[in-house]
Formats: structure tokens, sequence, C-alpha cells
């Protein structure tokens, strides 16, 4: 795991290191930049395969012609490796950046395909002057670029950009929208002027041409799996177990963030489960858990992180999570986010930091689930459609819902008839012309969408920056692209089933988990509890923003507006996480340009 640069142009070293340095957090281990003529690379290296000197970034194939950098994991390296050898490559390194490289060479732009891994990567073809560029099926892995002074830049991260941009200004369209959800899928980005490759996307410049394709669609890798739902959960416990099997390769000790929820305590239970198996390069060291510890909050899930670790016999370390930071820390938290989210970064800033000072520098986790599988309750709606209203499944599913949900917010039949019409109301504005996705059941259109275009870029992105941000490497078993496919392929009632959501999921890891654990039913999720913080510890921050000068004069706020719902809100004696929620998204527009459009 790293930090890219890239420049097509001219550039001297000097500023392209300092490029480079704005990522270092990313990759502390090593810093270096190639001139290669009118193109420059530049890498911040993480060490977690191969820790000799011989496999740093940039890396150049044996005959000088291709200079490569990248960001990411290739799991199944060692398998290609194996392919490549046969076909007469020879390795100076144990690598898997060097088997990427040498794909690339022997497989063009296919290669692709047979990486099962998560990456941003760039190859620099110096005789015929071409620069690739491709990024991961799912967008893991983050690949922005610019055009400035005559210039094509790219790299992991937006900071990487400032010493070479004439100013920073905001993409008004952004936070004029306040729904920090619907711009990750796209190519936009919060600062104007910047743009991303997409997820499943590689491109080409040369001449001074730049050009992009897709080369990755999931509805064109799905099976036909016809199976009984008993022969299905063992496909997923294959594949699950697989998945996790090799993301344990690694050089260095590994962890995981627990959560206590039934995926991240899956990852934990899987990775015991194969601790006993021989896998080649597999790390020996991954008997090490987290928790972040944030007591007397909804969201403090300390219990059953140590209910998860202790039923395998290890120790879960809390992190204390600490809201009053001061606002110098928080910008800082912000600026290494780059982008505007709905939460505070805190927790997931401050769990992962933990991980990194106890010397872990992989964690496996367990996102993507949610989404994949159904795991959210206002998700189940859909599953109202596809059981049909006045059946015997549709009262199920409804009785899922209010088992699953907050208290607050249970429905009756009808009212549950009302949302799933509203909610079938929005679906139709999907827009994908193609079959197989009409021919999914509409639980399964929406899970695509919130996968590939909403909910999970979103948190994608989060999860790259909150783990980058103090150098730890997440790796997201759930997100092997056999599994998506897979989840995509099987029928609704595959994931809702038997008063549960993310049924399959629950019974595939039957071998290796709690039962109590996999029988909860309301999903609590890993979030900054705001509401509380804005209430207590936080208060005073909170009216000193509204207060000041800068906030009332901030382009990207109604500051009247927010200054109303914020006094409101603190007169309230009861809130939920959501109010809480509404007001962080408020002045997170005001605290994100502090931090990112107005920093040095």
């Amino acid at each position: 795991m790293c930090g890219i640069f890239g420049c097509i142009g001219k550039i001297d070293h000097d500023k392209a290191l300092q490029c480079v340095q704005r990522m270092q957090h990313r990759g502390p281990d090593a810093l270096n930049v190639r001139q290669l003529g009118e193109a420059t690379l530049g890498h911040a290296r993480l060490t977690i395969l191969d820790k000799d000197e011989a496999a740093n970034q940039p890396m150049q194939d044996a005959s000088g012609r291709y200079n490569i950098v990248y960001n990411g994991e290739i799991y199944n390296f060692i398998e290609l490796r194996e392919e490549l050898k046969l076909k007469g490559y020879r390795f100076r390194t144990q690598s898997d950046t060097e088997v990427l490289l040498y794909a690339y060479i022997e497989w063009d732009e296919a290669f692709q395909d047979k990486c099962n891994g998560m990456w941003s990567v760039a190859i620099w073809d110096s005789y015929e002057k071409k620069m690739f560029l491709s990024r991961d099926r799912f967008g893991i892995k983050p690949l922005y670029f610019l055009w400035e002074n005559g210039n094509f830049y790219f790299a992991s991260e937006m900071k990487a950009f400032f010493p070479v941009m004439k100013e920073r200004q905001p993409n008004h369209s952004i936070f004029g929208a306040g729904d920090y959800f619907n711009f990750e899928a796209t190519d936009e980005c919060s600062i104007r002027g910047i743009n991303k490759l997409t997820a499943g996307t590689c491109a080409i410049w040369q001449n001074g041409h730049f050009t992009q394709k897709s080369w990755w669609n999931t509805l064109e890798h799905l099976q036909e799996i016809s199976k009984p739902y008993e022969e299905q959960v063992e496909m997923l416990r294959e594949l699950f177990l697989d998945a996790c099997k090799i993301r344990m390769r690694s050089d260095v000790p590994i962890g995981t963030a627990l959560s206590g929820g039934i995926d991240s305590s899956c990852t934990l239970g899987a990775m015991h489960y194969l601790s006993n198996e021989y896998v080649e390069r597999k790390a020996n060291d991954w008997q090490h858990a987290f928790v972040a510890h944030m007591p007397d909050t909804c969201f403090d899930e300390t219990k059953y992180a140590q209910m998860a670790a202790e039923h395998i016999g290890i120790q879960v370390e809390r992190v204390n999570i600490d809201p009053q930071i001061g606002v110098d820390e928080l910008l800082r938290y912000l600026y290494l986010c780059e982008e505007p989210y709905i939460t505070s970064p805190v927790p997931y800033i401050q769990t992962y930091r933990q991980i990194n000072n106890a010397g872990i520098k992989v964690t496996l986790d367990g996102h993507g689930a949610d989404e994949l599988f159904g795991g959210y309750s206002f998700d189940l709606f859909s599953a109202c459609m596809d059981a049909g209203p006045g059946t015997k499944e549709f009262d199920e599913v409804v009785s899922t819902y209010n088992e699953t949900c907050m208290s607050d917010s249970r429905v009756t039949r009808a009212e549950a008839f009302n949302q799933m019409v509203l909610q079938m109301k929005n679906n139709c504005t999907y827009g994908i012309q193609n079959d197989k996705f009409k021919k999914m059941g509409e639980l399964n259109r929406r899970l695509y969408i919130e996968t590939h275009d909403k909910f999970l870029p979103t948190l994608l992105r989060c999860y790259d920056r909150f783990s980058m941000a103090s150098g730890v490497e997440s790796r997201m078993p759930f997100m092997d692209y056999r599994i998506v496919c897979f989840a995509f392929s099987i029928p609704w009632t595959s994931k809702i089933r038997d008063g549960y959501t993310k049924a399959v999921v629950r019974d595939m890891a039957r071998p290796f988990m709690r039962k109590d654990i996999l029988n909860r039913k309301q999903k609590i999720g890993f979030n900054a509890p705001n509401t509380k913080w804005f209430k207590g510890e936080l208060k005073e921050f909170l009216l000193d923003i509204i207060h000041s000068k800068d906030f009332k004069e901030c382009n990207l706020i109604n500051a009247l507006d927010v200054y109303v719902d914020v006094n409101e809100f603190l007169q309230h004696d009861i809130d939920s996480y959501q109010d809480g929620e509404r007001i962080w998204t408020k002045i997170v527009p005001y605290l994100w340009k502090k931090a990112v459009i107005d920093c040095d």
C-alpha cells in the first residue's frame, strides 16, 4: 500500500518530491522520484510484501523500457508469478509489484482480468511514450488526475497536486447538492479542476491525448445459480475463506478493526479458522484486534468485540476515542480525508492510528457485506416489493425490518406498503439499460446501486483515507470480485430469510463464529456519536464555530440557516443520532474549506 504520483511534462525533481511528500502518511517507509525524459514518477512506500529495498518503486523491468508505480495489493500474485515463470519471465524480487509489471508486459490490458486485488497503477512505456493507468474493479484504491500549466498529473490523493496548482477552489456543485454519497462514483471531486479515474476504468495518455475506457462491469460476470440455499451457503463459505486466505499474505503482522458486528467478527473468525492451514506468504502474526471504545454511546460495541475475540482466544485492544482533540487536529483529520463526509472522522482515524502504534500495518476488515447482502434495514422495503403485498413473505419482511431497525423507526404493514411505494418511485431513476440488471429482483437492483454508485464507493474512499492516514492497509475480503459477483447472482430470499438480514452470510459463518453474535438482529454500525458530542464535550466548540466571523462569511453554507438549526438542536432534550449527523453535515463545508482549501 502506497501513494503514487506522476507527471507528463516539465517538473523539476524537487517539486515532484514535494508532491510525493504530501502523501508520506500513505507510505512512510521510502520516498522516491524517477525522471524519465518527459515523464516523472514518484512513490511513497508502505512496506508489506518483500521488505528489501530492491522492491521499492518506481520499479523498472529488465529491459529498461517499462517503469511502474503502484498502490494496492494483488492477492493472487503468487499464482500469477508462477504462470509468468512458465512463459520465461525471471524475477529479482519477491514483491507483487514486479509481478504486476510483467503481467502488463505479457498480457497488456487483459492483465486486469487476471488480477484479484485492489490497485491504482501507472506504467510508463519509454519506447512508445505512453502512460497506462488503471484502477481496480470497485475503486478501493484512489486515482486522481489534473491538467495544469500544460502538464498532466496523476496521484493517489488530491493534496499531491497542491504544490503545482496555481489556486484551489471548491467544486460548488458538490456542496450545493448537499448529498455526499452521490459524487464518489463519478469523476467529480470536491476541488475544481481535479478529476478521478472511476472504478473499473483504465486510461492511456499518449501524444497529448487522454482516453479512458471501462474495463469492468459486474453485470457481465454474474452466474446462473439455481442451487438450493444450503449449497449457496457452502459456495459462499468456500469463496469467503479463500478471499481471507489470500488477503492474509503479508511479510508484516496483520490484525483487524473489530466492531463486534457480524461482518468484522466473521472476518476475524475466518482468520482464526485458517490459522493452522498452510498458505504461502501468510502472516503467522495475525492475532491483533482493535475496537473503538466510546462509552455511554449507542455506538460503543466493545462488549461484542470482546466476545468475538474471546471466542477465538485472543485479546481485543480498546481504542479510547477522544473527541476533544482541538480545532487544529480536527482540521488535520479533514485534510487527510480530503473529501467531505456525513460524520466526523475522529473515531476512525484514532482507531487506525492506534493500530499503527501497535506495529500493525495491515488489517482485514468487514466492509462491503451490508451493501452486497442487504444489511441495512431501510433496504428491506425493496424486499417488500419482491415479496408482494398481501403475502406471508411480505409480512415476514416487515417483521424482519421491525426487529432490525431502531425502536422509533418501526412500521405497521400499511406504513411498510407506503414506504415500498415511495422506494419504488425512487428506484425508477436507476436508468441502467441492461437485461441482467432488469431481471434482478428489486432488492438486488437497489443493492447493486448502493454497491456501485452510492454508499459503498463513498465508504471505500473514506476507509482508504482513515486507514492510510496512519499508514495502515485495510484489506476487504467481502470485496473480492468473486464474492461481489456471487452476491448479485443469488435471489433476495437468500439474503432476507427466517427473520434475518444477510442470512447467507450468517449461515456461511456458523463454523467459525459465536452463535449469539451471529444471531444479533439490530445493526449499530461504526459511527461517530455526534449528537452526544455536540451536546456535551463539543458543545462549546460548536457554538464557537457558528459565532465566528469566517463561518458567517463562508460561501459554501447558508450561515443563518445553520445557526438557527444548531440552536434548535441544542435546545432539544432528546435527539436521534441522525440529528447530530445532520448538524455535522451542515458545518462540514466550512471546516472542509479551512482544512483543504485554505491550508498552506
